[in-house]
């Protein structure tokens, strides 16, 4: 591990790529994801959750303070994510968050947003999506009922998303994120179904996570990515797999709808936390975090 200093933290970081077998290469510039928890507020009451500051949330972060703290970080990071709680519900602090990274750091780095689809419909008149790299839609199900039921209230429609990819001119800019667990996308044929659904839709890319074992729902819950067989079904080409030691392992591949071939990428989250900094978090009450289970870190 190298160690890099921000603030009053000196923080051990990942300084190797994710191997294909175990041959871990230098990785020099040893730059951090952030993750900007733009508010602790969420409409949703999704039981594997991460946050778990959503349960009482009451904050939306200062964009003056987010402005000082980035202009000190800038130089460590590599990419950008808004979430939240949900940020969608205050989509014109979203653009000044947007406005404020495009400002500081250009088209440097990587920019998205990762939304459960509220006011999805209208997005493309509420958020400035030129800036960012992608938009990453949390749809856990098939049927609009059945994800409505897993978020607890009315998400974005079948028809929403349709439409809206419809009028994009990088349709790929639209990421479907689903989490599989058990009594949702559990299964390969599961999975076949979810992507020729989301084929139709218009989406381009897709990304499936295994649950992050926090919880008793997603113990009790869990599916392993790993033990989807995907040699056993020709319509699945897996590209790579990649892991970084226990601590996590993804693949990337695509599918044929047999009208089209969309693209997919499966991640397993492993049970061991890692005991250095993998990312930095900026929390909605200002905090600035060495990783979602690290330290806060200060200026002052």
């Amino acid at each position: 591990m190298r160690s890099i200093v921000i603030g009053n933290q000196e923080l051990k970081i990942k300084d190797y790529h994710c191997a294909i077998n175990d041959d871990y290469l230098d990785k020099p510039d040893g730059k951090l994801w952030l993750y900007v928890n733009l508010t602790d507020i969420c409409n949703g009451k999704c039981r594997f959750c991460i946050n778990p500051s959503v349960e009482d949330g009451k904050n939306k972060i200062d964009p003056s303070s987010y402005r000082e703290t980035l202009v000190k970080i800038k130089d460590y990071i590599y990419g950008v994510s808004l979430t939240g709680g949900e940020p969608m519900l205050f989509p014109e602090l979203v653009n000044e968050i947007i406005g404020i990274t495009q400002e500081i750091c250009g088209n440097d780095i990587e920019k998205d947003i990762v939304t459960n689809g509220t006011g999805f419909g209208d997005i493309l008149n509420r958020i400035d999506i030129e800036h960012l790299d992608s938009v990453h839609l949390s749809r856990h199900m098939i049927t609009d009922r059945e994800n409505d039921e897993v978020f607890g209230f009315s998400t974005a429609t079948s028809d929403e998303i349709r439409s809206v990819l419809a009028e994009m001119d990088d349709p790929a800019q639209i990421v479907l994120n689903c989490v599989l667990m058990a009594g949702g996308i559990d299964t390969l044929q599961h999975v076949a179904r979810y992507l020729q659904f989301a084929s139709g839709l218009g989406v381009r890319n897709v990304s499936f996570i295994g649950l992050s074992r926090h919880n008793k729902f997603c113990v009790d819950n869990y599916i392993d990515p790993w033990k989807l067989d995907f040699k056993s079904d020709a319509r699945f080409h897996i590209w790579n797999q990649y892991h970084d030691h226990e601590y996590c392992s993804c693949s990337s591949g695509s599918y044929d709808t047999g009208n089209r071939r969309i693209r997919f990428y499966y991640r397993r989250i492993g049970e061991n936390i890692a005991s250095y900094a993998r990312q930095l978090v900026y929390m909605a009450d200002g905090r600035l975090m060495a990783g979602f289970s690290g330290k806060e870190i200060r200026f002052d």
